[in-house]
């Protein structure tokens, strides 16, 4: 099976769409330092937009980005826990629940605006799913648009793959024992491939050591593809192991 990055086209000219969202997600973890190692993680890219937290009594405390003390990030933490997804990662700054904000322009039927977001309109989401695409999982947005511009949906995608071990950063050998934070090196090999046992079950996912990157498989692109101009751009990884495939490492 072949894998592809999935990005936004920025470049104007090289796309008919032209849209752009101005919104934010609706609660979120604060960020925080460890009180044992000092690390400050914030995570960007993680978000788990099916998540709701209207029902808890601390919710309002969700609402805006801070930095809060080590204490009371553990606190709400903990309370959202049983509401996250299995297997989700959890880290200061995580966003969780739909995005709020506004639409402008008219974005294709599947979309990006950013490496991370990933959206699709409804008649998007029908030709992902009835071309049984795995890992499809489409969450309202609570965005506004123009009125001939057809509902946003965001599509939650899981955490997977892994480099081969060649191609795997350094870590610390332990872990703080209090946040759990492991400094990492950037990989020292030429070229970073993807170790082909370690994909998950999903046709689209974020990657595993970068949640920024959206992980495509070569079906999901040949749907992709047969949708024309979407504004969104493919780039082949590299999958297997290094020493199989005869590449230096």
């Amino acid at each position: 099976m072949r894998y592809y990055e999935l990005a936004p086209i920025f470049d104007a000219s090289a796309t008919r769409w032209r849209w752009n969202l101005d919104a934010k997600r609706r609660w979120g973890l604060p960020g925080t330092e460890c009180p044992r190692c000092h690390a400050a993680p914030l995570a960007i890219a993680l978000s788990y937009p099916s998540v709701d937290l209207s029902g808890l009594p601390e919710e309002r405390e969700y609402r805006k980005a801070r930095f809060s003390p080590w204490d009371e990030y553990v606190r709400l933490r903990d309370r959202v826990l049983p509401l996250l997804p299995s297997g989700a990662v959890v880290e200061p700054g995580i966003g969780m629940g739909p995005l709020v904000g506004r639409v402008r322009g008219r974005p294709s039927p599947i979309a990006m605006d950013v490496a991370w977001h990933f959206f699709a309109q409804p008649e998007g989401v029908e030709r992902l799913l009835a071309a049984g695409l795995r890992g499809i999982d489409p969450v309202p947005t609570e965005t506004k648009s123009a009125r001939d511009v057809p509902p946003l949906l965001e599509l939650e995608l899981q955490l997977g793959g892994d480099y081969v071990p060649e191609c795997r950063p350094v870590l610390a050998d332990e872990p703080c024992l209090v946040c759990g934070f492991q400094p990492r090196s950037d990989s020292l090999v030429d070229a970073e491939w993807l170790d082909a046992s370690a994909m998950p079950a999903a046709d689209v996912f974020r990657f595993r050591w970068n949640p920024a990157m959206t992980v495509a498989s070569e079906r999901f692109v040949e749907v992709l593809r047969s949708m024309g101009d979407t504004g969104i751009q493919v780039k082949e990884l590299q999958v297997g192991r290094p020493a199989e495939a005869g590449a230096p490492l």
